[in-house]
């Protein structure tokens, strides 16, 4: 059984890490960015799940991982919550920044992941995407609130 988590653990992490460029740079639509999307967020869930059943072999060693996990499949739900319900939220449109920001920290967690893995779990491996990402994501949600304002500002007129 451990096997097998590893083995899904492993592909899921790869085909995470292989969508998340594309699904971000794919135009915010129905069509491809949406489609690419549902198969990272099954990669993201088999990731997920995948941590608590390893963790359950080696709890000791592997809490971080069910950490990561956790947070990840929150972070995932909310995600998509956001993007089937698209509240009106703040106005409106508010509902695709929770949407960025949310699946962005999913990103930053399959990033952690694969950092910690390749270098034997360095603090550097586990802070560095989180900064880097928060970044990125903060100015992509900056972006994304001047793009909303512009609208709220043409359509008032």
């Amino acid at each position: 059984m451990r096997t097998v988590l590893v083995v899904v653990h492993g592909l899921s992490g790869t085909a995470g890490l292989l969508l998340a460029l594309p699904v971000l740079l794919a135009p915010k639509r129905r069509g491809r960015h949406t489609l690419l999307g549902r198969v990272y967020a099954v990669a993201a869930a088999g990731l997920s799940l995948s941590a608590f059943g390893l963790f359950a072999f080696d709890p000791t060693r592997l809490w971080g991982l069910a950490l990561l996990g956790a947070l990840t499949l929150g972070w995932l739900v909310g995600g998509l919550w956001f993007a089937r319900r698209r509240p009106r939220v703040m106005g409106g449109r508010a509902w695709r920044i929770w949407h960025l920001n949310l699946m962005g920290s999913t990103v930053i967690a399959f990033v952690t992941g694969f950092a910690v893995q390749m270098t034997g779990g360095s603090l550097v491996a586990w802070l560095a995407p989180t900064v880097v990402g928060s970044l990125l994501i903060a100015r992509t949600t900056a972006g994304e609130v001047a793009r909303q304002r512009r609208i709220v500002v043409t359509a008032g007129r």
